[in-house]
């Protein structure tokens, strides 16, 4: 140790200042005589070491039973605060009373012990009224954050449980598409094999991303697409007709994907009847459209998770919905562009 002793540092906000400042001119006014102007100043000395006293031992008080009262709620808390005022605003005020009696060597009334106690009991509350109402707005705040907090993770989890319903999907009709298409063209096999590595591995890189750029979807879903042109050859055609200022603005990670999976599941696809696929953009929308010819006549019933999953998904990120449209000829899904901060 360097022997020098530490300053003690005072710290006055400007809170306590005005507090003081107004508790000062009170306790003036209380004992000032109206009519001659006189002040008592021995008993406005005495209250205002009396209050001195009593702002000094609740601010020693205060924050342990604030602390102590951190998880009560706010009625409890509120009543052991104006229970402690009351016990020590009538110690004060007993004590002030009787050091009174002994140096003026007479006995007061009860009624002055009482209205002497109410007066300290008054001055008390007012002292750290502010104390107490600054640390409940503080509690106030910090229950919000905690509540925002906790809505965001539940969201997040609830997202996760949507998406993590998509992927096993997604993978066991691509391996049914590989399984078909391995013994037709086994030269062809080694090809589609890397684009659907490439479409897993986007899925495992984006898999704790609420939103992706456009034009990163789109290159998985041009490998998608490849992967099924290599089965179903010229009965499949699609345009993908977006321009590059478009790419960089965000959607739902793997949104034009469970479009795209949706329209080759659900849609026949032959000679007969081959399908078209259609990607451009409206607006703040990207467009899926497909040629509308259904395997089965319960068209909208049969595309199950996909589809409204996505739905679900784009509530957690937007107010903007997920649109469906049905016509004779074709059938499409547009989905709002949103922004980029739902990613982690």
């Amino acid at each position: 140790m360097n022997g020098r002793k530490t300053p003690m540092k005072f710290a006055i906000n400007r809170t306590d200042a005005i507090s003081w400042s107004i508790s000062a001119a009170l306790i003036l006014l209380l004992n000032t005589n109206l009519k001659t102007g006189e002040v008592n100043w021995t008993w406005t000395l005495l209250i205002f070491a009396s209050a001195l006293t009593i702002s000094r031992i609740q601010e020693y008080l205060m924050p342990l039973l604030m602390r102590r009262a951190a998880n009560w709620p706010v009625q409890r808390m509120l009543g052991a605060y104006v229970l402690v005022c009351v016990l020590v605003a009538t110690l004060i005020s007993t004590l002030v009373l009787i050091i009174i009696q002994l140096v003026k060597k007479e006995v007061f009334p009860a009624r002055v012990y009482v209205s002497s106690g109410l007066t300290y009991v008054l001055m008390t509350i007012a002292f750290t009224s502010v104390y107490v109402i600054q640390q409940l707005t503080d509690r106030w705040k910090k229950s919000l954050l905690q509540q925002e907090q906790l809505n965001q993770a539940l969201l997040r989890a609830e997202y996760d449980a949507l998406k993590n319903q998509v992927n096993p999907h997604f993978l066991f009709n691509s391996l049914n598409i590989l399984s078909a298409l391995i013994p037709e063209d086994p030269e062809n096999a080694v090809n589609l094999v890397e684009r659907l590595s490439k479409v897993f591995r986007y899925n495992l890189q984006n898999n704790d991303r609420v939103t992706v750029e456009l034009g990163t979807e789109l290159k998985i879903v041009e490998a998608y697409l490849f992967i099924h042109k290599m089965r179903f050859g010229e009965n499949l055609q699609y345009d993908l007709s977006i321009d590059k200022t478009d790419k960089t603005r965000s959607i739902v990670t793997q949104g034009l994907l469970t479009l795209v999976e949706n329209a080759l599941k659900h849609n026949e696809c032959s000679s007969e009847k081959p399908l078209t696929i259609s990607l451009f953009v409206d607006g703040d929308r990207v467009v899926v459209r497909n040629t509308f010819q259904p395997k089965n006549k319960q068209f909208l019933e049969s595309t199950g998770i996909g589809l409204s999953n996505l739905k679900s998904r784009y509530k957690l990120v937007t107010t903007a919905p997920v649109e469906v449209k049905e016509t004779a000829d074709f059938f499409e899904v547009s989905i709002p562009f949103c922004s980029a901060s739902g990613n982690s």
